[in-house]
């Protein structure tokens, strides 16, 4: 069986370096990135269901749950003895994360 979520965990346009010079990551965005991949590896969802309760990282980084809520149907497929893999991983123009999350 495949499904496919697509989304961006972080997805704050209005920061976005359109047409800019590749820009390294607003520290929001960074921070918000790895404190996500470290609840998933932890196996700890009910942080990500809430991701208001994340900080302020995650209220820059998530302005709405449009694009972060297909993150959550994906992990509800985890089975307890499949992994979780991170193929792609960063941030793209200062505030669009790239991160793609493999279960299974």
């Amino acid at each position: 069986m495949l499904i496919v979520g697509s989304g961006n965990l972080v997805h704050t346009l209005y920061t976005y370096a359109w047409g800019r010079h590749p820009r390294e990551p607003y520290d929001w965005a960074g921070r918000l990135e790895k404190a996500v991949r470290d609840i998933m590896l932890a196996s700890e969802y009910k942080p990500l269901i809430n991701y208001e309760i994340l900080d302020k990282d995650a209220a820059l980084s998530i302005p709405a749950p449009d694009h972060y809520l297909p993150l959550l149907y994906v992990l509800a497929t985890r089975q307890n003895n499949e992994s979780i893999r991170f193929p792609v991983e960063g941030v793209d123009g200062g505030s669009i994360s790239m991160l793609s999350v493999q279960v299974g």
